[in-house]
């Protein structure tokens, strides 16, 4: 059974899994302008401001560009995925009940193939981690947890997340909108294949001891507000094990999300939406899905230092 105070993390860390990228920084030979992996979408009507964002981080991260935070400041709306400050404890822990755990007569060692659960065991005595309290969570369930811990001993602090800095921020008379829903999100998983989840335990085992270097990379790219560096790593990486369950993940979502936001375009409100930055950028990103509606799109060029 997974512990309430152990919730928080694991489902920030989910958020990481439903739209964050890992990434590294471009070696350039020529100096580039400033960017921030935020892109502003314009109808004749309303501005939308896209921000990429990295739902956990350290304080390296900040303080933002004041381009941002001034494109914050005027919006009416902030959207982002999840509200994860009104999120019902007790509802979360309910879901993941519902959506990640077995029966009492089933367990975990009955759907996974040997060989990942040798991986697991081995992992299980390195970090000291009770292998049989693992036997009621599903798959997805564990890797999710695996994450979680591994995200936390690199030092990664969820309340130095960019979402949840400008959800700290926001203030009334702005209003918070979400673009999904908690259970929309574990249903995800909850309705993943066995072998969908059986490959992303198998991918975040076989990550192991690489987080720490996955997370520097991830925020030098993103500190850099390198797009391109951005998806160049996100295409070597095999975050979750499956095209399949990344289509779920990703894809299927991006559509969704733009519906979203060309209603905001549609209106007359200033908004500023946070999202993964998986979500924005690539051939079937936000970006460029709203582009491909007609609305212009660019990446905002900070003034130079």
């Amino acid at each position: 059974m997974l512990k309430r105070r152990h919730i928080h993390a694991v489902l920030l860390v989910l958020l990481s899994f439903l739209g964050v990228a890992q990434a590294q920084q471009a070696a350039s030979a020529q100096p580039k302008p400033r960017r921030f992996l935020m892109w502003k979408a314009a109808s004749p009507t309303a501005t939308v401001y896209l921000v990429g964002s990295i739902h956990l981080g350290d304080s390296s991260m900040y303080p933002l560009p004041k381009e941002v935070e001034s494109a914050f400041a005027a919006a009416k709306v902030l959207a982002v995925e999840i509200n994860i400050k009104n999120a019902d404890q007790a509802k979360m822990v309910g879901l993941i009940q519902k959506y990640g755990l077995y029966t009492a007569d089933d367990s975990l060692t009955k759907h996974l193939p040997k060989e990942t659960q040798a991986v697991l065991d081995d992992y299980c005595t390195k970090h000291n981690v009770p292998r049989q309290g693992m036997e009621q969570l599903k798959p997805w369930v564990v890797a999710v947890t695996i994450a979680a811990m591994a995200w936390q001993q690199a030092g990664e602090d969820p309340s130095l997340g960019i979402d949840m800095h400008f959800l700290d921020e926001s203030k009334p008379p702005q209003r918070i909108d979400e673009l999904e829903s908690m259970e929309s999100q574990l249903s995800i998983f909850a309705e993943a294949s066995e072998e969908e989840q059986q490959s992303m335990l198998a991918a975040i085992l076989k990550e192991g001891d690489k987080v720490k270097d996955l997370i520097k990379r991830t925020q030098a790219a993103y500190v850099a507000g390198d797009p391109d560096a951005l998806q160049k790593v996100m295409d070597e990486q095999d975050d979750v094990g499956s095209k399949s369950l990344e289509k779920k993940l990703l894809d299927d979502r991006n559509v969704a999300m733009t519906a979203k936001i060309e209603d905001y375009l549609k209106g007359k409100d200033p908004i500023f939406v946070v999202v993964g930055a998986a979500h924005i950028i690539g051939d079937k990103g936000i970006a460029k899905l709203l582009r491909d509606k007609g609305y212009k799109v660019d990446q905002v060029t900070l003034e130079t230092k």
